[in-house]
């Protein structure tokens, strides 16, 4: 039987902390993040990365604190903190891989990146899950109108670049959600929902909404179309269609401010009552057939 002397123990403890003190204290951070910085900024021309700090992480990984997306300058994302953990095989071939999972808007997420770095075109796809993501926090969103958002966002991300063309395609849930208007519709300050759900397509500056259904105790909706952006003049133009049903609490306190002929048709068809909504977001215009 092997003995081992309490000595040997104690120095063998005091070189693997030296050892982790050294790694810790000595690594490249500066270096790290600068070129970070760089290879993000090259996936388009239109995007910046800014880091606040970056260490080493276990299993071997690097840990970045406070990320924040940038698109034409305008915040798009902000991430608390993300460990990546690079799939090491993969450093020695043509496609690197990576995982990564992290801290946003007092939510996780968490997913996979794969890059192909010596081809022209830059191919780089990102999968992303989210949980308990507080879109109150996240200016992106709340930039997009003058009315307020709020709710817990749940779902994934899919995230693909090349030379040619960059698109988001988003299967996401709502959950809580109300929607504040900066003035008051048909005399309701706010509308909220139990559950929304949408299924979505950011292609370079076009949104194009494919399926979102809205259900709660005030009102059910469905809602697609598009939403063109203009970072330049800040108007985003838009182009939806959709359906709602008012139940019964939500007719009653709108009666007064709405087409009574509309306002049957939305209580005796199944179908519920179709409008279009179109102008920008700044100053949308309602119609209803």
């Amino acid at each position: 039987m092997i003995k081992i002397s309490r000595n040997r123990i104690l120095f063998g403890a005091y070189v693997i902390f030296i050892t982790a003190f050294f790694l810790y204290y000595l690594f490249p951070s500066d270096n790290i993040k600068a070129y970070l910085v760089n290879q993000l900024s090259q996936v388009s021309p239109k995007t910046s990365v800014t880091i606040a700090r970056v260490s080493p992480a276990f299993p071997p990984g690097i840990r970045l604190y406070h990320v924040d997306l940038y698109h034409l300058e305008n915040v798009w994302g902000s991430i608390e903190n993300i460990k990546i953990i690079p799939g090491i095989l993969s450093l020695f071939g043509s496609k690197t891989t990576l995982s990564f999972k992290g801290k946003a808007y007092s939510g996780k997420l968490s997913g996979k990146a794969e890059i192909v770095s010596n081809s022209p075109a830059r191919q780089v796809e990102v999968d992303t899950n989210l949980w308990g993501i507080q879109v109150m926090d996240i200016d992106a969103i709340q930039n997009i109108s003058r009315h307020t958002l709020s709710g817990t966002l749940d779902g994934k991300l899919a995230f693909k670049s090349d030379a040619r063309n960059q698109s988001l395609r988003g299967n996401l849930t709502l959950s809580n959600c109300k929607v504040e208007f900066a003035a008051p519709l048909f005399n309701q300050g706010s509308l909220t929902f139990r559950d929304v759900k949408v299924d979505l397509l950011l292609n370079n500056q076009t949104l194009n909404i494919q399926k979102c259904s809205l259900e709660g105790s005030q009102m059910n909706a469905s809602i697609s179309g598009s939403v063109i952006f203009n970072h330049r003049t800040g108007k985003n133009v838009l182009n939806l269609r959709g359906t709602i049903k008012p139940h019964h609490a939500l007719l009653a306190q709108i009666e007064k401010n709405f087409p009574v002929n509309l306002l049957k048709k939305g209580k005796s068809g199944d179908q519920g009552l179709a409008f279009k909504i179109r102008g920008t977001s700044d100053a949308p215009e309602i119609s209803f057939n």
